[in-house]
């Protein structure tokens, strides 16, 4: 029997979905959120999205699901922070236009399509996207839940690297208007060469006498900055 909702008119509603002003939702068990369906629909609509949405949820029957199940497993909570954040974010994107879709149903010339359109706009995150699709069909063959991986051979865009370079005028510039911890950060990253990340999650331990240990997150690669007087006058721990 469903428990008693705080406000009476909402007794009705399916188990673990929750109203908001704009939509329905439903809660995980892990706490997590999912969009189920707009707010202005009836309550026979309302409980037909619920219902469809739990019978994908059992069957796996969609890409939307697949890509849960990826976001839930190990080898996606092996990766770095900011890589997960991006994965999600990708995973948004590509579920408006693939959430629904059996995962064998989705075809190399589906992705090629989506690629041409996205592209018009975008084609870093195009090429973003694609990435972050095979990732989650190579984890799903290798388990047997999909028969193939639709973006393989699929070509992506050419991407040209940035040249844009801060000037010495542009970073005193931003320097001077500084709290004291983003002034730290900015000399730290610019002396270590390091990603924003890895400076953010630098600890005490990492502090030694040789210098700075930076194990770059997205590369795995330890490297030891050796001190100069610039860094030493910058670095917190010492």
């Amino acid at each position: 029997m469903p428990r008693i909702r705080k406000k009476p008119e909402d007794n009705w509603v399916p188990p673990r979905v929750r109203r908001s002003k704009s939509a329905y939702a439903f809660r995980k068990p892990d706490g997590r959120t999912m969009r189920l369906c707009n707010s202005a629909l009836t309550k026979s609509q309302v409980w037909e999205a619920y219902e469809n949405f739990v019978n994908d949820i059992k069957v796996g029957s969609n890409f939307h699901v697949l890509c849960e199940e990826f976001f839930n497993c190990g080898d996606f909570h092996e990766l770095a922070t900011e890589t997960r954040k991006d994965y999600r974010k990708y995973g948004a994107k590509v579920n408006i236009v693939f959430g629904k879709m059996k995962p064998d149903n989705i075809k190399p010339e589906h992705m090629r399509k989506y690629m041409d359109k996205r592209g018009v706009k975008s084609r870093v995150q195009a090429n973003r996207e694609k990435a972050f699709m095979s990732r989650v069909f190579r984890w799903a063959c290798e388990r047997g839940k999909v028969k193939m991986n639709p973006c393989r051979g699929v070509k992506q865009f050419k991407e040209q690297a940035r040249t844009r370079y801060i000037t010495d005028k542009e970073y005193d510039v931003l320097f001077s208007v500084s709290s004291v911890p983003v002034k730290i950060a900015m000399e730290l990253a610019y002396f270590c060469c390091a990603r924003q990340g890895d400076i953010l999650d630098l600890k005490k331990s990492q502090i030694l006498d040789e210098g700075i240990l930076i194990q770059q997150s997205k590369t795995a690669v330890s490297q030891i900055k050796a001190w100069t007087m610039r860094s030493r006058c910058q670095t917190p721990f010492r």
